[in-house]
């Protein structure tokens, strides 16, 4: 059986409602977003799949739009496989605050994350190529 979430509140629903009974948004006006945008609020998805595969995808798309995004997810999440994800995507997006970002999560708490940000600075910085998709996390 197929589990249904409101993309505003991620309540589950039976898949039949027009709008969210937890929170009132229209499921229709989920439809009219761009794909990207889809995507964007796809990192909240409550299944954690969904939301690596979001980010892989971000990051393969550039989507400047993400890194805002990214960095909330650094400084928040704890899950492994995601910020591998995010950091990942963050190498992959040219953007100014790139390096600060990985820089920032060189710091992390988690030696896992840290040495990641490490080698994907060092990729940067010897501008070696970042794989399109991490087989590693999925």
């Amino acid at each position: 059986m197929i589990t249904h979430y409101c993309p505003e509140c991620w309540n589950s629903l039976q898949g039949t409602e027009l709008t969210c009974p937890n929170c009132g948004f229209e499921l229709a006006r989920y439809n009219q977003l761009a794909f990207e945008e889809k995507l964007l609020v796809a990192l909240h998805h409550p299944v954690p799949e969904r939301r690596i595969m979001a980010a892989q995808i971000l990051g393969n798309l550039h989507s400047q739009r993400a890194i805002a995004e990214f960095e909330k997810i650094i400084a928040a999440d704890n899950d492994y496989f995601l910020l591998r994800a995010v950091l990942l995507a963050v190498a992959k997006i040219k953007h100014p605050r790139q390096l600060d970002i990985l820089s920032r999560a060189a710091q992390h708490p988690s030696s896992l994350v840290a040495h990641l940000a490490l080698e994907l600075q060092q990729k940067l910085r010897e501008s070696q190529p970042i794989d399109e998709w991490d087989h590693n996390t999925t």
